[in-house]
């Protein structure tokens, strides 16, 4: 769920945000680097599958006679040339005179092919290369066939299967186009440096003057979780660098003391600013200058821009005064489920036709939905929704269905009124997939539902049965439509928090237990310093794949470097670095030494299975040094709180930290993360489960004590007879006393 109103009216009251345009910038003379393009601009050409672009079918017939594909067309780029290289292969049963394929693009008709039944007999493929013209080029474009198919002149039926023609996966859209000079202006951010036309992964360089302290990396990486949260499903990586010059649209943080070497000359700065200029060498690059007097205006900075981007204009912002943001409260991450109170569909949707599917097979209905993993589901039936969905008026005498999956499998279903226009309400269930008690494998239970963990999609696909109408036609398709109304519910207000950690799945996936909070107010991270830039990299790439998750900024991370005052505290923990970087100098008995000497034993443990056991952090670290490149992602108990968690991101030399980030970055890879620990090496992932488990969250205490000693039915049927005894000796002492008070009232008259 994205408050997108709530966000611009919560910017706009706790930001003041003085916007310069360039025209009016009083500061210092920056003529160097104004827009300039004396260079030819860059040109390059796309290849696009349309397999990669997701073609939402390949066949098709006479009922289901359309399909399209998707493209789009970034903000800074041209289309100079558009070519469909496109080919099909048709039914030997098409008439060749009246049958054929009509390409439009962008609902303009572009031609029509005619059917070759020569082709079809063989088998071979009817193969086009068609030019479209690129001035049609919007933001989001369609290429969209319609096959008009006829077998018999005179006894012609839609829904025979003899009309059909099938798509080639390997044809292709080919796109030439140059970049465009685009002007410096605030008002386009997030674009061009995330630009939500390109469906690509999101890759922004980051870049440093110097190695970056404590504060710029809390700035970056709060960032960073920004534009994660922008790019979704896309992912996004961070590469980082050093005093570079920028050669890509990047992102340059600087203070008036440490500056790159191609910023030396820039002016400086008396308050936390905000400024896109064009890459000195590579001017059709943008570059987001992040600056500020010293570092903590840099995180002032960056603050500025998360929450007022959307006021800001022309090159320049100064942000003059930010005022105290609330902290996030649990549970409340605009891309989740709120647990407070019923959710209507209405709060899910992205565009306004999104609840409704139109014709026979039309496009069904998609939500996605993220829930909090620790929900406590034991013992219930699954996630209560309130269904209210309308529909046309379907054909008497033949069933027409409402089917409703989750993540493609079915799960219900619903038929459809025959009257027509009414809406219907219905209570139903969606099941779920739990690893709630650890004593119960994945194997317990049925492999359709909801993963409380994962981002899950909820599918409503109408299916209108059609009436045949004589031996050889049937009553033409046409006019039906289905829709979910907006105001059906999921509700899991009743549901309380509580779950078994270590989980490595709820952490690739959900982020737990660290987005229980959005901002991340109650997480420190622990990071090795003098970072080497693969080292950084992963840091931002794991807190914008956070944002991914959340939706939200995770502006109040705290970074520390290892140091004797951290403060631990009600506190959830996450480590990343390389194990003999994190030792320091300090006391046996410090707190960071207590957290690496723990980590130590269970990265140990996960490396060796438990095969080694030794409490021993010297020989364990000289044992870990020994490795070649390897990724270990491990998770346990905090040492300093027995409801808090430690998650550790250890890589056993710089080279080991590209594991690490394809296991974030690659959706296939991050699905393999599972129990108390993770091994990634250069031939996959192996993953640990361990015994020491521990529960994280609050249920009423009889519902707790029947939850661990579910699994233990002697030892409960035991307890519950004592119980009985102890009532019931209670009863009968009260009985006593009361029957000793009515006897020496007795003798008393």
């Amino acid at each position: 769920m994205i408050r997108s109103l709530f966000t611009v009216l919560f910017a706009i009251s706790t930001l003041s945000i003085n916007c310069l345009a360039t025209a009016a910038e009083p500061l210092s003379d920056k003529s160097i680097f104004d827009d300039g393009y004396p260079e030819a601009p860059p040109q390059e050409q796309l290849t696009l599958r349309f397999e990669r672009l997701g073609i939402n079918k390949f066949r098709l017939d006479g009922v289901s006679n359309n399909t399209r594909v998707d493209f789009t067309n970034r903000l800074d780029k041209l289309g100079t040339k558009l070519m469909l290289n496109f080919s099909f292969t048709n039914s030997p049963a098409l008439i060749e005179r009246v049958s054929h394929i009509k390409v439009f693009f962008n609902e303009h008709l572009v031609t029509v092919l005619p059917i070759d039944n020569k082709l079809a007999v063989t088998g071979s493929k009817s193969q086009h290369n068609i030019e479209l013209n690129a001035k049609l080029m919007k933001d989001f474009n369609q290429v969209r066939f319609e096959l008009i198919g006829f077998y018999d002149l005179v006894c012609q039926d839609d829904f025979s299967k003899t009309i059909w023609a099938e798509i080639d996966k390997e044809s292709a859209i080919e796109i030439e186009q140059q970049s465009l000079a685009l002007e410096s202006l605030l008002e386009y951010f997030p674009a061009p440096f995330y630009d939500e036309r390109d469906n690509n992964q999101l890759t922004l360089p980051f870049i440093f003057a110097s190695q970056p302290d404590e504060t710029t990396l809390e700035a970056a990486s709060s960032l960073a979780s920004f534009f994660g949260g922008q790019a979704k499903w896309r992912k996004a990586d961070f590469p980082v660098a050093i005093n570079k010059i920028p050669t890509t649209h990047s992102v340059v943080f600087a203070t008036n003391n440490d500056k790159p070497d191609f910023l030396l000359n820039y002016p400086d700065v008396e308050k936390p600013t905000i400024e896109i200029i064009s890459s000195p060498t590579h001017r059709y690059a943008k570059v987001l200058l992040v600056l500020g007097k010293d570092t903590k205006q840099l995180k002032d900075a960056v603050i500025g821009l998360l929450f007022g981007h959307k006021v800001m204009t022309g090159r320049t912002a100064v942000i003059d005064e930010i005022s105290k943001l609330p902290l996030r409260k649990a549970y409340d991450a605009p891309f989740w489920l709120r647990s407070d109170r019923a959710v209507t569909f209405d709060e899910f949707i992205e565009y306004p036709t999104q609840l409704q599917s139109q014709g026979f097979r039309g496009q069904p209905v998609n939500l996605d939905l993220r829930f909090a993993p620790d929900l406590f589901t034991w013992r219930e039936n699954g996630i209560p929704i309130t269904l209210n969905y309308r529909n046309t008026p379907v054909e008497k005498n033949l069933i027409s269905r409402l089917n409703m999956l989750i993540n493609g499998k079915f799960i219900d279903g619903f038929v459809l009124d025959d009257d027509g226009g009414k809406t219907i309400t219905t209570n139903t269930f969606l099941p779920l997939l739990s690893d709630i008690n650890p004593n119960q494998t994945r194997q317990d239970f049925e492999l359709t539902g909801l993963d409380l963990t994962m981002k899950n999609q909820l599918t409503y696909d109408f299916n209108f049965s059609v009436a045949k109408s004589g031996a050889c036609n049937a009553i033409p398709a046409g006019g039906e439509f289905g829709a979910i109304d907006g105001s059906s519910s999921i509700d899991v207000s009743a549901f309380n928090h509580y779950m078994a950690l270590p989980n490595l799945h709820a952490f690739a996936n959900s982020g737990f237990p660290f987005t229980k909070f959005a901002d991340l107010h109650q997480t420190v991270l622990i990071m090795e310093p003098n970072s080497s830039v693969e080292g950084i990299r992963l840091l931002l790439n794991f807190t914008g794949h956070l944002g991914a998750i959340t939706g939200y900024p995770s502006h109040r991370l705290a970074i520390k470097f290892p140091a004797q005052d951290i403060n631990f505290d009600d506190k959830d923990i996450i480590i990343i670095g390389k194990p003999d970087s994190l030792h320091h100098d300090m006391s046996k008995d410090s707190a960071l030494s207590v957290l690496i000497n723990d980590n130590n034993r269970v990265v140990n443990q996960a490396i060796y299975n438990g095969a080694f056991n030794t409490s021993d952090p010297e020989r364990v670290q000289v044992n870990i040094r020994s490795m070649g490149k390897l990724g270990i992602i491990s998770g346990f108990q905090s040492p300093f709180d027995s409801e808090r968690s430690v998650v550790s991101l250890i890589a056993t030399n710089n080279a080991a930290y590209p594991l690490l980030n394809e296991a974030l970055l690659i959706n296939e890879q991050t699905a393999k993360i599972t129990g108390s620990s993770a091994i990634i090496n250069s031939q996959g992932i192996k993953t640990i489960k361990t015994d020491e488990q521990y529960f994280v969250g609050h249920v009423p205490i009889h519902t707790l004590i029947w939850f661990h000693f579910s699994d233990r039915p002697v030892l409960l049927a035991v307890l519950s007879i004592i119980t009985l005894l102890l009532i019931s000796f209670l009863l009968w002492r009260l009985l006593m006393l009361l029957t000793q008070k009515r006897l020496s009232e007795g003798e008393n008259k």
